[in-house]
């Protein structure tokens, strides 16, 4: 299996600090090539959000170098382990901003999307409203915006449509740091073709279509990591270009079987 990673962040058109953080990994194990790839979208005045989302970005990386590892080497890499680390990881993340941002006196939380890849499997971790998106013969959501505005859209209040418009579509209903309880949602599935997985924040996704992301990021292109560093810059600065204010991330992981 061959991986080409590569990823873009800015601050965007009006912001001077950059509140998302994200971490791409791949690594060679005696079992295979393990990529792991995480993006979080921190809220909160000043730095706050940055330190939000930076906290969860570096505990889901310390998990990565350390306990991913160990499952590898032990042979006790299952989803059912994996999920309840995550889990405990985030639970643990989200008591601790909240404690710390109490002790501050403000409030602080950060979105969380990740991904894993290893022996042609993937699963995914997700809090809030960044997503992943898995491209092959088509373009598919992972991950459901944990938002009040889509959450009237399952409910028939609002249109898919409307939605995309609605000034509340940044209204979360549940994010790390800021939520009493939260809980992630987990998938998995098999990577039977050549994909790429794109993991982005919000601030990327208002400005593109599902038809654009698979014309410019389709497997199909080959991708060489140079090129597909190339297009994710690209492609954020040409939602800037469309208007966007808020902080834009990317991250494209390119999988070949």
């Amino acid at each position: 299996m061959e991986i080409v990673a590569a990823c873009y962040t800015d601050a965007g058109i009006i912001r001077e600090i950059n509140q998302d953080s994200l971490s791409v990994k791949v690594v060679n194990s005696s079992k295979g090539k393990i990529a792991f790839a995480i993006v979080c979208d921190g809220m909160g005045g000043l730095e706050h959000g940055e330190l939000a989302s930076r906290e969860v970005v570096m505990a889901f990386n310390n998990w990565f170098g350390v306990q991913c590892a160990q499952m590898v080497a032990g042979d006790s890499f299952t989803l059912e382990n994996i999920c309840g680390k995550w889990r405990s990881l985030i639970e643990g993340m989200n008591e601790g901003i909240a404690e710390y941002a109490e002790k501050n006196d403000m409030v602080m939380g950060t979105t969380v999307s990740a991904l894993l890849v290893y022996q042609g499997k993937f699963i995914i971790c997700h809090v809030g409203d960044s997503r992943i998106y898995q491209i092959a013969q088509g373009v598919k959501q992972l991950t459901a915006d944990q938002t009040l505005v889509e959450q009237e859209v399952r409910l028939g209040i609002l249109t898919r449509e409307e939605a995309r418009t609605d000034r509340r579509r940044n209204i979360l209903l549940q994010c790390v740091g800021a939520s009493n309880v939260v809980k992630p949602q987990f998938e998995a599935g098999r990577i039977t073709e050549d994909t790429v997985f794109l993991l982005a924040t919000d601030g990327f996704v208002h400005m593109v279509s599902e038809e654009e992301l698979y014309a410019v990021f389709s497997p199909s292109k080959g991708w060489k990591k140079e090129e597909l560093m190339t297009e994710c810059g690209r492609m954020v600065k040409l939602v800037m270009d469309r208007g966007e204010r808020d902080n834009v991330t990317l991250v494209a992981l390119a999988i070949y079987k």
